[in-house]
């Protein structure tokens, strides 16, 4: 395998479609396979001679454009009916030059982004066989952005699309590919994931410079790069591509080898102090303004785990990088993300904080992943729950289906006695244990001491008490590193960690 460097603006500007005779070049988005945004208007692009005139012909429709004086040319489609039958596009140069598109379908299309939880692939899910095996929907089709870091934002990506089946389910984001399936056995209409995932990389990397600087947050951040040259910069990427490829090929083949020749194993290779994965608005700019402006329906969002220390910022954060992205893309895109699961690494005030931004944007929803996290391994391995839960989510928050979206969240406590009854909302059916007793509910008196409490349902609450607590004041819910609660509600969605005595700091 050859070695995988960064790709840099000279190799993202190569045309994907394109003809030698008049430069004609399309968006690498725009290739065989496709799925267009369904009812609203779709932007076509690329570059082309200065002045030349470029003709689009897709589904009936017959648009034309001059490109401007920079050679860069935008059509817009009118809005597009839902099809799941694959057709043609043509684009077309003025000197008779063209490209064509095969099997394009139209439906919706989401952004799939965030981390190395969002980029997980479906080859290293639970039982990876077999579910692949069973992965046969052509109409659910992916594009995975190449991974690529840029100082300032860049105009082409590079990727492929591919319809899930058996042979390509394997490299797609397992959190999107479980979406996207849901998703379409609902909506019943083709659907896109543009998947634009790194691994280890912080929000600030995914959101403008202008956005984060106005959030005043990770200035240290921002002072850190601000001076970093263009050759130094390519450097550092080039350098951290070579650690990555050392780390996940040469050095587990060569312990592989040690062990069986019976030798001591080599160490593993030291990574670089500098990545770009820190680099602010470096992930914006090379995989997500490439992307803009493809018409999506709204977006997936899995991240934090490298920014779970820092619960507290990360609520002026995300919220930031909502409205960037909303700003950008000029509509209130719906925006679904996943609260991070259980790790021995990640306080559960980060969950809370997840849970406040929730609470205060609107046209959001966040899964809960409580029952689906493993303590010691930060990529667990369920991912099918959490795509289902936010292909549910999606119908509740951009589909306006009036269904229960969520699990139960807490809503008020009254103490009686020695006892604490717990009130939620998101019941939708009724409350339950999943599978035994239910438990993950500690309680404390004024003193703040917490301990294990006894819990039972009753209707649509949960009455807690414990004999050691005689004048109980303050209930708790999952709030540990490794929760290991068991509140559902009967359709089937995991009650949201919560502690009644909840600080405004979110630090605490």
């Amino acid at each position: 395998m050859k070695l995988i460097v960064y790709l840099f603006s000279a190799l993202l500007l190569a045309p994907l479609a394109s003809s030698a005779e008049s430069n004609l070049t399309i968006s690498a988005l725009f290739a065989d396979h496709m799925v267009l945004q369904r009812d609203q208007p779709v932007p076509v692009w690329g570059l082309a001679k200065s002045g030349d005139q470029v003709t689009i012909t897709f589904a009936d429709q017959k648009k034309t454009v001059i490109a401007d004086a920079d050679g860069k040319w935008v059509v817009k489609l009118d809005a597009l009916k839902a099809s799941a039958t694959g057709r043609e596009m043509i684009v077309k140069s003025a000197n008779a030059s063209e490209a064509k598109i095969a099997d394009v379908l139209v439906g919706d299309v989401w952004l799939c982004s965030g981390q190395s939880n969002m980029h997980f692939q479906m080859k290293s899910v639970e039982k990876a066989p077999q579910q692949i095996a069973r992965m046969n929907a052509p109409a659910v089709r992916f594009f995975t952005v190449k991974q690529n870091f840029g100082q300032a934002p860049l105009n082409q990506t590079v990727g492929t699309w591919k319809p899930i089946t058996p042979t390509t389910a394997a490299e797609c984001s397992a959190v999107a590919c479980y979406f996207g399936l849901a998703l379409h056995q609902k909506q019943e209409v083709p659907i896109g994931l543009l998947v634009s995932s790194v691994g280890g990389t912080r929000i600030e990397s995914w959101m403008r410079r202008e956005t984060l600087a106005a959030t005043g947050e990770s200035l240290t951040l921002i002072e850190k790069w601000k001076s970093v040259l263009p050759e130094e910069f390519e450097k550092i990427g080039v350098a951290y591509s070579k650690f990555q490829y050392e780390r996940d090929f040469l050095h587990p083949k060569a312990v592989k080898v040690a062990k069986e020749q019976g030798k001591t194993a080599p160490p593993a290779p030291i990574a670089p102090k500098q990545r770009c994965h820190d680099c602010p608005s470096a992930l914006h700019n090379g995989m997500i303004a490439p992307l803009q402006p493809f018409a999506i329906r709204g977006a997936i969002w899995y991240q934090g785990e490298s920014n779970a220390g820092q619960p507290k910022p990360y609520e002026k954060l995300l919220p930031a990088l909502i409205a960037d992205w909303r700003h950008v893309w000029g509509k209130e895109l719906p925006f679904l993300f996943v609260q991070i699961a259980p790790h021995n690494s990640i306080h559960p005030s980060f969950r809370e904080s997840q849970h406040r931004i929730w609470q205060n944007t609107p046209h959001t929803a966040m899964v809960v992943t409580t029952d689906v996290g493993n303590a010691n391994n930060i990529h667990p391995t369920r991912k099918q729950p959490v795509g289902e839960r936010l292909a549910i989510a999606a119908r509740a928050v951009a589909y306006g289906e009036t269904i229960v979206s969520s699990g139960p969240i807490f809503d008020s406590l009254k103490i009686q006695g020695n006892h604490v009854v717990i009130s939620f909302a998101h019941v939708g059916g009724g409350l339950m244990a999943n599978d035994s007793e239910l438990k993950g509910f500690t309680i404390a008196g004024d003193e703040g001491k917490f301990l294990p409490a006894n819990a039972k349902i009753e209707g649509n609450t949960v009455i807690v008490n414990s004999d050691k607590v005689s004048k109980p004041a303050v209930v708790r819910y999952n709030w540990s590193i490794s929760p290991d609660g068991n509140l559902f509600n009967r359709e089937g969605l995991p009650a949201a960690p919560f502690r009644s005595d909840q600080s405004k700091d979110a630090s605490r």
